[in-house]
């Protein structure tokens, strides 16, 4: 298993890609993700000894309009015959659904947009990965029994997950039995940590603050994302469910800790990626 990591907040709209990937490869990475819209992307990568992780997202597939999601099926076959040709091979589905539509009708959208997007990646041999981001009620894919029904939905081997741990913590999902029970789903990992804030939970209740509990700043909430580490997650443990379900893959940082920087101060966003980078490395060969 190799250690990347998935630029993300100021470390993405500020930064270029190939300063991104130098930092990469002078702080101990050994890959990073990369967005579609660069050409060069997978190319400078590869020059710094780089692999190239997760590629995405791809349009939105879970769509409620016939007109628009066969545009959209269109444009995401037409994406990953250009990731597969720059060498891609692991392709972000996004986060989907129809808010306004219930389960079982998303689900079948899902099966009308994912299925010919599926069968295609299935003949380049690329992945797609959908990551269980709650993404505040506008993902289908989030938790188990969700899980079972889209892979139900659309079997196609190329249809799996990337695994964050992080989401799992605060929904009070066991990420350890998720990541058991779909072992052989998971496309791609994340490495990210949530912190379980008691005082906060105690004064306010799980639907403190304005998304979904999630603690601001010097705001109210219970629980906020962060560094791996700094939090709930059990990364030995973790580590070694990933290596016991099979997985042989990139484990990817995605940076998301406010008191690391990752919003609004580079060079601090920078020196958690080493921290991160560092407490990792103890429990990867």
């Amino acid at each position: 298993m190799k250690l990347g990591l998935l630029p993300t907040g100021i470390l993405r709209s500020r930064v270029d890609l190939a300063e991104m990937v130098r930092f990469a490869a002078d702080s101990g990475y050994q890959a990073i993700d990369v967005m579609a819209d660069r050409p060069d992307a997978i190319e400078l990568a590869r020059r710094a000894g780089l692999e190239v992780g997760a590629v995405g997202n791809l349009p939105p597939l879970v769509v409620a309009d016939p007109a628009v999601r066969e545009a959209n099926v269109k444009a995401a076959i037409a994406r990953l015959d250009t990731v597969a040709g720059w060498g891609g091979r692991i392709v972000n589905l996004g986060h989907a659904r129809v808010p306004e539509a219930s389960d079982d009708e998303n689900v079948e959208y899902f099966r009308l947009g994912v299925t010919p997007v599926a069968e295609h990646a299935g003949k380049l041999g690329v992945k797609l990965a959908m990551e269980n981001y709650p993404n505040y009620g506008k993902n289908l894919a989030i938790c188990p029994a969700m899980w079972r029904r889209l892979f139900e939905a659309v079997p196609a081997p190329s249809v799996g997950l990337t695994f964050d741990p992080s989401h799992l913590v605060f929904l009070g999902i066991d990420y350890l039995r998720a990541l058991r029970e779909f072992g052989s789903r998971i496309h791609y990992a994340h490495a990210k940590d949530t912190e379980i804030i008691a005082e906060g939970l105690y004064q306010h209740g799980i639907l403190a603050g304005p998304s979904f509990g999630r603690k601001p700043v010097n705001g109210p909430g219970w629980w906020r994302y962060c560094l791996p580490g700094f939090g709930q997650v059990h990364w030995g443990a973790y580590v070694g469910a990933l290596l016991e379900v099979g997985y042989d893959g990139i484990l990817s940082v995605e940076h998301e800790d406010d008191l690391w920087g990752w919003r609004d101060d580079v060079e601090k966003a920078k020196r958690g990626l080493v921290v991160a980078c560092k407490y990792l490395s103890q429990f990867l060969a």
